[in-house]
């Protein structure tokens, strides 16, 4: 709960009235213009408070007075401007005011600045205005001025709009120097004082020195950066009442004086382009003005009565906001001639919490709206979400936004009237602000008076014996503990107070009163009739404190502490101490560098300050001067994500120092933190798990217990956020308004533990109203609304009296229970012989599931009965720790704890069980039909009997009948109301009950009514047992084939055997599958066709009758069917055999398998070999696994492996010895390979590991694919080497992958011998064919790699190989001569070359063939002719092989006068040459070598 306050504002001059006035966007000061007949005019500058600013001389003007003031929107600077036209300004800091020459010479109306202050726009009321601009020095510049004409009404700059990335970024910026706001006013009331009030805007965004003016007659002038005018909008003189930008957009609404509304957009320009117009209702006139205000991006309009409308322009929604105080309760409103201390109540309030005084009050009050009654000003607060709107009879209504609420149904629904405050005269004017503490703060200017609202919680102050609790904005309530009470009634507003036993000291900021608390005795010191009187007597009645105002001083208070005779009084700049009289003794102050102090508390005798700069200061003040405890600590050193302190507090031992801090967004941090100063240790511990990101938890405030250092409670609020279906389809709403948040407070009981560790007791939950004041064990105390409750432990609920030695035990044992030692917890209270502290144990043992030491405190409370249900519990194996757990939360009835148990650990059984021990047995059948079906009969039974105890047959007779077995209870519950059964027999369609009741009638002798409700009961056998009583067969025989029922059919079947019908009775036995009975009677009458057809579909039993019977009678074939059928294969086959029947062997072989009987399948085996059909046998002996001489059948008979019967054939791995296997697999693969079928002889050496053998027979099928890709995987040396050798025989020179292949199998096969002769071909093939002896060479060295790897045995191979090499590379050294044009040297090579003999893989035709190019090239054509003759002789067939070009030979020829066709075509010649004689080949031939010789 919290109160507003509100401060009549006093002006220097006692008779001054106030005009106008302006509040600070960020600082906690604002100024009102005043006015008097004595005095004149006069600006005066004024403190959060509402007192003046101190050393600071305010202008006075006897004759003139201000008109306009504007506050600078970032630094603390003042403009005022006066009805003469002077323009003041004042300099927060400065003494005086500073006057500005301008252009003005008539009253200024307007004074303005931009969104940061770069821009400054002064009117007077001639039209005249004018530009400024301020710069570093506070020096104001006129920029430029225009001459409007005409009487200027607004002035409205324009804004930055950002983007929205820009602006998240903004936020964000914001959120770092001052919180989130909105969080923080969600979950606590706590506001940074360290955050800088200056940075309001993002570094790089750049102040709009743009405005519009708006004129009487409703014209609209734009003026851009540059100071020019341009008019945008001519209104029809219709003028503007108010202007305001949009908060998001680049757009402006106006209200104009017809109390129309227009949103206008806003270009680049200026230009105006209108987007909506709206006509509004309303009762506006001179004495009743309009008024709009922003509310997010909705817009709050007033329309001259008591209404406030809402227009959300993106939506289009509008609404009026309600004026009803429902749930709501105020405290009497104070006197109209009263200057201070109204309150109201803001929150909901619950009627069964406020005092009697406070209910009574409001009750009476009668809240009479005047007809007449209009609203004159609206403003709204963001950070709070509020809404004001003042009245000209001086009342005030505020609105609230609903933040944490679910997500309303309206959108009016959000928003509540949480206070209707009066204060004296019309209210002109609403301005929001902020104070010291960065709360919000209200100015009222009122028509002769200004009042500041403040708001503050409710104050409270509890000891053991003694507490007070603030009832109005002055009065105090004090109350003992021996429910003595008094009421003080201060000379002011209380901000905050102290108390202790003998004194209370209360404050207004200002001043500081303090009372004595006169000493009483106790209720047992005064008599028993003092007791009866006190305790017997309530209000006026009862015996009152005795408390004596002392004294008042001047003094700044912002926090107060009282201990002994001290007062210890917080100011905003250090911590003075008191005594009780009024006298100052000790100023507690911090350096420079620790900053400013900011918070203080006390104790018992340890005072804790902490300052701006984070710093911890502890003193001992229980002797007469403070005394530090310990140097101060820097919390930065302590914390790594530290802004600011927000409470500290030191334990009454002083030992221990508890911290909750702001991290570095200023955001509350949620953990509490526990410095153990003297071990210098922090101790930390989390508010928020990992379990639920949607729930945000904020520790609020916290108290050390009074008399027990280790204790204290943490008041935690959490924030359950939950999304809306909505949410996720809406766009551009707050997440307020698209999600519905939850706040839950609990308080924390914690200790600090030996090991250094933070430990949670138990967790105590609060109600919306109700917040931490103290805790004092037992008990945690509490404030709702105005009234202070002791709520006691979870172990102390059944010991709130106890004394000291128990209660220290009890305290104990919930430490270690917190801890989880239970064996020292249960040591802790074993000599308590209290029954109640043995019941809290035990129900303690419930929450800890400890049977063990539960069984001990059943046997302390003497319940015998409980122990041995434990006992037993403890003894069942099969029963889990909860369901144990649940039967001792049952023993101490504790039934929801039980249920709970029982449900978490799934036993619905139990559960079950103990509702209907209760006597629930609804909540029994509820468990049963959805998670315990097994029981859900017996659940219906025990609701039956119940019903029928109770005389209720009806619905007895409905839930008999859901157990599904109502027959037996039914009928013994009617069976002694005869009439009432028939009319339920005749009622129901159940066929069991119908059954009963058709027996009931039949032994009765009615057989025609039996009949008739055995037909109703579908009863085919009964029905037939009754017409072949009545001699009805036909009749019988009828439903017995209708119905197909055993029974029935079988009841027929041996009547018509009795009367002789045989061949009936076989057909109803057959249909009854009786068909022992059907066989017996085609046996005694030798129906052999009737038996064939029964047997067929009998069960093998009665196929064996039957075949023997076939047997006997010598129809073999049907006895050898059957016996096979009926699964005897030995007779079957021993008959088939006898009566040599091959096609009935042929069916039973193929069923036989590996697991037949050997003698069976070595007959069947033999059979079909002796009829020559060997590839039966071979697949039966293959198909039961006698591989063996299923092989040596193939063998011996010939029989082709075909793929199936080569996997047949094979045996599995494991399926017989390895050896035996192998054998088979090779004879598989010889038989394959036999017969051709390579791959598959190929597949089973495989499988035999004998990996050559099998690339042995895939060569012979010559599939170079296979081939390749079974030496890849055999990975053996000889099957790489065989492979290889098998491509080498392949055209592997027109297929490079072939020659990689051989290569590479050779390597792998290290076969480097083989290798060698491979690259050796090679090269005599490159040099045969293509005459490439660079490639030969590369070859050659390749083999020469290959010999070097073989070592010694081929040292000769490779001399050769290097001799030869060595002479390949000459040849390749003169053909690099002849490229390069050296002919003589190419001569010289080839004839030393020529000199040696012809070795291979060197051809001297290729040698020849140089030799002649280079004699050619060098012109010696006769010994080129003689080299030609040469090449002739040792190779007639040259000209062919195109070693030599044609011309080339041809200009030898020429040369030489040779015939160039002999030449060219030798062999051609010496054909023509056969056909001549001997002579003329004889003298051609001479011829030829004359010129020969002559060439030479």
């Amino acid at each position: 709960m919290t109160l507003f306050f509100d401060t009549k504002v006093e002006f220097l001059d006692v008779d001054a009235v106030g005009t106008i006035g302006s509040w600070h966007a960020v600082e906690p000061a604002f100024a009102v213009a005043s006015y008097s007949q004595d005095r004149g005019g006069s600006v005066t500058v004024f403190t959060d408070n509402g007192e003046p600013q101190r050393d600071v001389t305010y202008p006075v003007h006897a004759t003139s007075q201000c008109t306009a003031m504007s506050w600078h929107p970032e630094k603390v600077l003042l403009i005022t401007g006066w009805e003469n036209g002077d323009i003041h300004v004042w300099f927060g800091g400065h003494r005086e005011f500073a006057g500005i020459s301008g252009p003005h010479k008539a009253a200024i109306n307007l004074v303005d600045f931009s969104e940061q202050g770069g821009r400054m726009v002064t009117v007077d009321i001639m039209g005249l205005l004018t530009g400024w601009r301020c710069d570093g020095q506070y020096q104001f510049l006129t920029m430029f001025s225009h001459d409007l004409r005409d009487v200027l009404t607004h002035i409205i700059f324009r804004r930055v709009i950002c983007s929205e990335a820009h602006e998240e970024m903004l936020n964000l910026a914001k959120a770092a120097v001052a919180g989130d706001e909105s969080a923080l006013d969600t979950l606590t009331n706590w506001r940074p004082r360290t955050a800088s009030r200056s940075v309001t805007h993002a570094a790089d965004v750049k102040d709009n020195y743009c405005f519009y003016v708006c004129t009487q007659g409703g014209r609209l002038f734009y003026v851009n950066q540059g100071g020019t005018s341009t008019e945008v909008l001519d209104g029809n003189s219709i003028p503007i009442t108010q202007i305001l930008w949009h908060p998001k957009k680049d757009a402006v609404v106006c209200l104009m004086d017809d109390m129309t509304v227009i949103f206008y957009l806003v270009e680049t320009t200026g230009i105006l382009a209108e987007l909506e117009r709206v006509k509004l209702s309303s009762k506006v006139s001179k004495s009743k003005g309009g008024g709009i205000a922003w509310v997010g991006c909705s817009l709050a309009i007033i329309t001259g009565d008591l209404t406030v409308r809402i227009w959300d322009i993106d939506k289009g929604d509008n609404y009026s906001l309600k004026m009803n105080l429902s749930n709501l309760y105020t405290t009497p409103m104070r006197e109209r001639d009263s200057s201070s201390s109204n309150f109201v109540s803001q929150g909901s309030v619950d009627s069964s919490s406020i005092s009697q005084q406070m209910y009574l009050s409001y009750k009476n009050q009668k809240t009479i709206h005047n007809t007449s009654e209009h609203f004159t000003c609206i403003s709204y607060i963001e950070s709070n979400q509020m809404l004001c709107a003042g009245t000209d009879l001086g009342n005030l209504y505020s609105w609230k936004r609903s933040i944490v609420s679910h997500a309303a149904s309206l959108p009016e629904d959000m928003w509540q009237l949480t206070n209707i405050s009066y204060v004296r005269g019309s209210i002109k004017k609403c301005l929001w602000g902020f104070n010291e503490l960065a709360k919000p703060c209200l100015l009222l200017l009122c028509a002769s008076n200004v009042y500041v609202l403040k708001e503050q919680p409710l104050l409270a102050f509890h000891t053991r014996h003694l507490w007070a609790v603030q009832q109005s904005a002055r009065n105090i309530y004090l109350e003992h503990k021996d429910r003595r009470s008094c009421t003080v009634q201060a000379e002011f507003c209380v901000t905050a107070l102290a108390l202790n036993q003998s004194y209370l000291a209360i404050t207004s900021g200002r001043s500081i009163s303090t009372y004595n608390i006169e000493k009483v005795e106790s209720l047992k010191e005064r008599g028993a009739s003092d007791l009866d009187s006190s305790s017997g007597s309530s209000g006026k009645n009862a015996q009152s404190l005795n408390v004596k105002f002392m004294q008042s001083f001047s003094a700044e208070c912002l926090t107060l502490g009282l201990h002994n005779q001290n007062i210890y009084s917080l100011t905003t700049a250090d911590v003075t101490v008191f005594s009780i009289g009024g006298v100052a003794l000790h100023k507690i102050q911090a350096s420079n560098n620790e900053g400013k102090i900011i918070g203080m508390d006390l104790s018992g005798c340890r005072l804790t300050v902490f300052t701006m700069n984070g710093y911890i200061k502890v003193y001992d003040v229980s002797r007469h001067d403070p005394k530090l405890m310990f140097p101060s600590k820097c919390s930065y050193d302590l914390f790594d994500d530290f802004s600011e302190i927000i409470q500290a507090k030191c334990n009454t031992l002083g030992t221990h120092l508890a911290l909750i801090i702001a991290n570095r967004n200023f955001m509350p941090k949620p953990t509490l933190y526990c410095w153990d100063f003297e071990r210098n240790y922090l101790m930390e511990m989390s508010l928020e798990t990992n379990e639920n990101k949607n729930k945000t938890s904020v520790p609020v405030g916290f108290w050390w217990d009074i008399d027990e250092p280790r204790l204290l409670a943490l008041e935690v609020k959490s924030k359950q956020i939950r999304e809306s279906e909505n949410a996720k389809e809406t766009f551009n709403v707050k997440k307020s308004e698209s999600s519905n948040q939850q706040v839950d407070t609990n308080i924390w009981i914690v200790f600090y533990t030996e090991r250094n560790t933070l430990s949670v007791i138990e967790f105590v939950p609060f109600t919306t109203n109700e917040q931490l004041l103290n805790l004092c064990i037992p008990n945690v105390i509490t404030l709702n609304i105005n009234l202070i409750f002791e709520k006691p432990l979870r172990d102390f609920v059944d010991l709130k009296e106890c004394d000291v030695n128990t209660k220290k035990m009890v305290l104990n044992f919930s430490m270690h229970v917190a801890e989880g030692n239970m064996d020292l917890a249960y040591r802790s209270i074993r000599s308590i012989e209290s029954k109640a502290v043995w019941t809290n144990l035990a129900k303690m043992c419930v929450q800890r599931k400890r049977m063990d030491v539960a069984k001990v405190c059943m046997g302390h409370l003497g319940n015998a009965r409980s122990v041995r249900a434990i006992r037993q519990a403890l003894a069942d194996d099969d029963l889990e720790i909860e369901a144990k757990t649940a039967l001792l939360a049952v023993e101490l009835g504790l039934n929801d704890q039980a249920e709970e148990f029982y449900t978490k650990t799934g036993r619905f059984d139990l559960l079950n069980k103990h509702f209907r021990a209760k006597g629930n047995v609804e909540e029994a059948i509820k468990i049963s039909e959805t998670k315990d079906r097994i029981h859900l009969k017996n659940a219906y039974y025990h609701k039956a009997q119940e019903c029928r105890e109770n005389g209720d047959i009806a619905n007895a007779l409905q839930y008999f009948e859901k157990t599904q077995n109502p027959v037996q209870h039914i009928t013994q519950m009617l069976l002694e109301s005869p009439t009432a059964m028939k009319r339920y027999m005749q009622n129901t369609s159940d066929p069991k009950m119908l059954k009963w009741w058709g027996q009931y009638i039949e032994s009765s002798g009615d057989m025609d009514a039996a009949l008739a409700v055995y037909q109703k009961a579908e009863d085919w056998y009964s029905q037939v047992k009754i017409l072949c009583y009545l001699g009805k067969i036909s009749k019988a025989d009828a439903v017995a084939r209708q119905s197909g029922n055993r029974a029935a059919c079988y009841h027929l079947a041996r009547h018509y055997e009795n009367v002789g019908k045989f061949q009936d009775a076989i057909m109803f036995y057959t249909r009854a599958q009786t068909f022992a009975n059907a066989i017996r009677i085609c046996k005694e009458n030798d129906y052999q066709d009737e038996l064939w057809t029964v047997a067929n579909s009998s069960r093998a039993r009665e196929k064996a009758i039957a075949a023997t019977y076939f047997e006997e009678c010598g129809s073999y074939k049907r006895a050898v069917e059957l016996y096979h059928r009926a699964g005897m294969l030995h007779k079957a086959l021993d008959l088939a055999f006898k009566s040599e029947q091959p096609d009935i062997l042929e069916i039973i072989a193929t069923e036989l398998t590996s697991e037949s009987d050997p003698e069976l399948i070595s007959r069947c085996a033999d059979f079909f070999t002796s009829v020559e059909q060997h590839q039966k046998a071979v697949h039966l002996l293959a198909k039961t696994k006698q591989f063996n001489r299923s092989i040596q059948i193939c063998i011996d008979k010939g029989v082709p492996i075909t793929e199936e019967l080569a996997e047949m054939l094979t045996p599995q791995k494991g399926e017989i010895d390895e050896k035996t296997r192998i054998y088979i697999l090779v004879q598989l693969g010889e038989l394959s390979q036999q017969q051709g079928d390579y791959h598959t002889a190929t597949k089973k050496f495989t499988q035999a590991g004998d990996k050559v053998r099998a690339m042995k027979s895939l060569l012979k099928s010559g599939n170079t694919e296979k081939i390749i890709y079974f030496a890849n995987i055999s990975r053996q040396h000889e099957v790489y080497i065989m492979a290889a050798n098998y491509l080498q025989a392949l055209n592997w020179q027109q297929d490079n992958n072939i020659l990689k292949y051989i290569v590479t199998f050779y390597s792998k096969g290290q076969a480097y011998d083989s290798l060698a002769n491979f690259y050796a071909i090679c090269a005599q093939i490159e040099i045969d064919d293509y005459h490439d002896y660079e490639k030969a060479l590369k070859a050659m060295q390749e083999a020469a790699k290959c010999l070097e790897k073989l070592g010694s045995h081929t040292q000769q191979a490779f001399v050769n190989l290097q001799r030869t090499m060595a002479e390949v590379k000459e040849i390749l050294n003169i053909q690099n001569a002849l490229k390069n044009g050296d002919n003589q040297s190419v001569i010289a090579g080839c004839r030393n070359m020529l000199i040696k003999p012809e070795t291979p893989p060197i051809r001297q035709v290729d040698i020849l063939i140089m030799l002649i190019r280079a004699l050619a090239y060098s012109k010696q054509y006769n010994e080129a002719a003689r080299v030609l003759k040469e090449l002739i002789i040792k190779n007639p067939n040259w000209s062919s092989m195109g070693l030599l070009e044609k011309p080339l030979v041809q200009g030898i020829a020429n040369e030489c006068n040779l015939d160039f066709d002999m030449i060219w075509n030798p062999m051609r010649k010496t054909q023509i040459t056969d056909v001549h004689s001997d002579e003329e080949n004889e003298e051609i031939q001479e011829v030829v070598r004359y010129n020969v010789q002559n060439s030479s």
